[in-house]
């Protein structure tokens, strides 16, 4: 880390922020997603979506040491989605199926902010579609479940606000 560093350092750059957007994809996947969701996955873990999960949240552990050694103290991710292909569902969902998706998401996401908050880094979830961790309800709804974890934070990007045709600065204001 420190030779990357002092490598950058020569060109007047630094490392701000290190991300794991795709293996934070895979810590939580539903099985509707699995083949599509595989390529991003080492070659090795492909085809075996519990050997995939159990390498994206290693990953995870490691990105959380490598972005204290970095120096950083936020690091970048998406959720994943088991409740996702739900939300605007047809046939209607059953009863209690989001709240179950999202009491498993916490309970993959919680050993691995505590590997976070060992390392002193925040992770910022960012808000996506796509992702359960989609707008401001989801993200209170995954916190609670966490138990309004100190290292679980949001991720703000207005770019994806903006193609949506959203207002990015009211969104800080709510």
């Amino acid at each position: 880390c420190e030779e990357v560093k002092g490598t950058l350092a020569k060109h007047a750059l630094e490392i701000t922020q290190h991300s794991t957007h795709l293996q934070g994809q895979l810590v939580a996947v539903h099985p509707a997603y699995d083949a599509g969701f595989d390529g991003f996955a080492a070659p090795e873990v492909r085809g075996n979506p519990e050997a995939r999960q159990k390498w994206a949240v290693e990953q995870l552990h490691l990105a959380a040491q490598a972005s204290r050694r970095l120096g950083l103290t936020a690091h970048a991710t998406f959720s994943g989605a088991l409740a996702w292909p739900y939300f605007y569902s047809w046939p209607p969902r059953p009863a209690g199926l989001i709240e179950e998706a999202f009491d498993e998401l916490a309970r993959r996401w919680r050993p691995i902010l505590d590997a976070f908050h060992a390392e002193g880094v925040d992770v910022g979830y960012e808000i996506h579609p796509g992702e359960d961790l989609h707008d401001g309800v989801s993200y209170e709804m995954f916190l609670e479940r966490v138990d309004n974890h100190p290292r679980a934070c949001l991720l703000y990007d207005p770019s994806h606000f903006m193609l949506q045709q959203l207002d990015y600065l009211a969104y800080i204001d709510h």
